[in-house]
């Protein structure tokens, strides 16, 4: 029988959603931090529930041959990159058993077959996008007056600051010393979750891979910032430091858009609805896959450009179009997969609840010369069904929710309007298999899926699941 505060030898045998190392202890699971898959370690039962245990590691006593010393200085204490302590191709067959074990226990598929995950040659500096979190101790006196700028601990509100991020493109750590300096210079105040005083909360920047065009995005409580010239002339500056000091090892980029975003919700998501351009342009630029994508600060575009080519290479393999096809893409961002598979179908229709993506979407659709190509703007569980009210007929349906999935009224509505194939984007496992499982009930079959590595040292994957009906 487990008792808390006792110490127990434990195998690690997997790893949890937020990276958490399981074993078991006389039968019953223990979830232990900082423990990987092989590890054999000494751990303290910290906390102890009806069905499950957590402990603290004390001590290796005998490593995971896939055990390495993180490469990056914050890894212990940052909770973005919960898989560097193990190394890459440990990374990926744990990643491609996850997909396989999903879809096997939770979606009910009998020996699913899944693919050998896709992974990358350089799995380093692949992120065209980064969400700073910032926290401050603010006071009236200057000097008492302190700040962090980085990402949360595990399983936290609470900021590491981190100076650097080995995941982000090269120019976003040399823009974040420019911010630092110009909170420092300015006496700008910085969000307090505790007081819920302060003016900065997140600074979001995007980088083109494809342009190198830059968007800086500062969340704030209020609607002017000081001293903007200021801000603009330390970017600038840091973009040409950068290539004084690294040279030709990288290619130019250049700063297009500084972008203040409003944010007074206490509890809430992390951007506001309310952006103002502060400098230079609204959108920023980029190319992928032979097509230009416009980028607003609010829209969704994959964040691992190299990545992102291979996943939707199979998504395009997936859709099997003939020209033919009218293809309805659901969760659609700005329109990248619609519109790569425009050309080979007959219509693409996207639909997509942000406002400013659905602009961006019908935007890029123009940019690219595609006339084939439209997006609504709407719930897809509520635009669908008066498409099929209008008479559209849907033969292939792209389905890219957010990490929670869909809603069972959105699965229902997409397999009542009867695709012969449903393509599904997930970066969850769990709940694409739940999705699957759904689909499944609703006359679909599971064929295969295409695990890809879109977040080398993260606990995420992206994996693509191609269904076919079974019956109208």
């Amino acid at each position: 029988m487990i008792v808390e505060g006792e110490k127990y030898e434990v195998e690690i045998v997997d790893l949890g959603s937020s990276g958490e190392g399981i074993g078991k202890a006389e039968g019953m699971t223990i979830f232990v931090n900082d423990g990987i898959p092989g590890d054999f370690v000494l751990v303290e039962i910290t906390q102890l529930k009806k069905n499950y245990a957590k402990g603290r590691l004390i001590k290796i006593l005998s490593p995971s041959k896939a055990r390495r010393k993180p490469p990056c200085q914050h890894a212990e204490e940052c909770g973005g990159c919960s898989l560097q302590a193990i190394d890459y191709e440990g990374q990926l067959a744990l990643k491609e058993k996850w997909v396989k074990d999903s879809l096997t226990r939770i979606g009910g598929v009998v020996s699913p077959k899944v693919n050998d995950i896709v992974g990358m040659e350089n799995p380093w500096r692949y992120r065209n996008k980064v969400q700073f979190s910032l926290s401050g101790i603010n006071s009236s006196e200057k000097r008492y007056r302190s700040y962090k700028i980085g990402f949360y601990k595990s399983m936290s509100h609470e900021v590491a600051d981190c100076e650097s991020c080995l995941l982000q493109a090269l120019p976003v750590e040399y823009i974040s010393r420019a911010i630092r300096e110009y909170i420092t210079e300015t006496g700008i105040t910085v969000y307090d979750e505790k007081t819920k005083k302060g003016m900065l909360r997140h600074v979001v920047i995007k980088t083109a891979f494809g342009t190198g065009q830059i968007m800086v995005v500062l969340v704030s409580t209020e609607r002017r910032l000081p001293d903007v010239r200021r801000l603009i002339d330390k970017i600038q500056g840091a973009l040409e430091k950068v290539q004084d000091e690294v040279g030709q090892k990288i290619r130019g980029y250049s700063f297009e858009s500084l972008i203040l975003n409003i944010n007074k919700q206490i509890n809430g998501p992390t951007v506001g609805k309310e952006n103002i351009t502060l400098a230079g342009k609204t959108t920023i630029k980029d190319s992928l896959m032979g097509m230009d994508f416009e980028i607003s600060p609010l829209s969704f575009y994959q964040v691992n450009p190299v990545q992102t080519e291979k996943l939707y290479e199979k998504v395009r393999e997936y859709a099997a179009l003939t020209g033919e096809e009218t293809v309805i893409d659901l969760y659609c961002g700005v329109g990248t997969i619609g519109l790569l598979l425009a050309q080979d179908a007959k219509r693409v229709i996207g639909i997509e609840t942000v406002k400013a993506a659905v602009i961006d979407a019908n935007r890029n659709a123009t940019i690219n010369g595609i006339v084939n190509a439209e997006y609504i703007c709407g719930k897809a569980e509520d635009e669908l069904p008066k498409l099929l009210g209008q008479g559209v007929q849907s033969d292939v349906i792209i389905l890219d929710p957010p990490r929670a999935g869909c809603e069972p009224a959105l699965l229902k509505a997409a397999a009542t309007a009867g695709p012969q194939r449903i393509i599904y984007v997930s970066c969850d496992p769990a709940t694409l298999a739940r999705d699957v499982k759904i689909l499944t009930e609703f006359g679909y079959r599971f064929i295969e899926a295409q695990p890809v590595d879109m977040f080398p040292h993260t606990g995420h994957v992206e994996t693509v699941v191609l269904m076919s009906r079974v019956n109208k």
